[in-house]
């Protein structure tokens, strides 16, 4: 992952499709459907962002490669929350501190 990524990377691409590179599983794709920012602290930088993706195949807990057209690749844990009406959610939570000239680390 590149070392500038922030919310507000991934908030410019709200709605939009990462594609899942998996072994063993078919290509699947997951819409990006929030951010949200848990800044709950001057030094740290906080976000979370929120996929959705069909019910089959689930991705258990783990670290999955992402591939998105205008971001790249990247490789993220994500966390099944469970389902919702329309497919399956997964967590990715960031968590990062600030240097001493506000830009995260």
């Amino acid at each position: 992952m590149l070392p500038n990524w922030n919310s507000g990377i991934f908030s410019e691409n709200l709605h939009s499709k990462f594609h899942v590179r998996s072994a063993g599983k078919p290509g699947v794709e997951l819409e990006l459907i929030d951010v949200t920012e848990k800044n709950l602290s001057p030094q740290a930088e906080q976000y979370c962002v929120l996929f959705r993706g069909p019910m089959i195949p689930a991705f258990q807990q783990g670290t999955l490669t992402l591939e998105h057209e205008k971001l790249g690749a990247l490789d993220l844990f994500l966390v099944p929350t469970g389902p919702d009406s329309h497919g399956m959610c997964y967590l990715a939570v960031f968590s990062r501190l600030y240097a001493n000239n506000g830009q995260a680390r």
